[in-house]
């Protein structure tokens, strides 16, 4: 299991959230598990995700593919920045 940490720039969080939404059925086929939406207090414009993947080559496969960089576009936004992160131990 691996987590992935996902930066986007979104034009507007309602629009990119509807084509998010579309994804969950293609993203679980692929080995997502989970997702964790979170916007910036700050700027509604930024958005991380946090999710729970089967494995990373599978997350790999997924995040890092032309047909996700152009459904993105689409909804208006983009990856900043995606950070694979193996899980070491919960804490308080």
């Amino acid at each position: 299991m691996v987590y992935v940490l996902a930066k986007l720039k979104v034009d507007s969080y309602d629009r990119w959230k509807t084509f998010f939404e579309e994804r969950s059925a293609t993203r679980e086929e692929m080995g997502s598990k989970e997702a964790h939406l979170f916007r910036n207090s700050d700027d509604p414009h930024d958005v991380v995700i946090l999710f729970d993947w089967d494995s990373k080559v599978n997350a790999r496969k997924y995040m890092e593919s032309e047909e996700l960089k152009q459904y993105l576009q689409n909804a208006g936004a983009e990856i900043i920045k995606i950070t694979y992160l193996d899980k070491q131990e919960k804490s308080i």
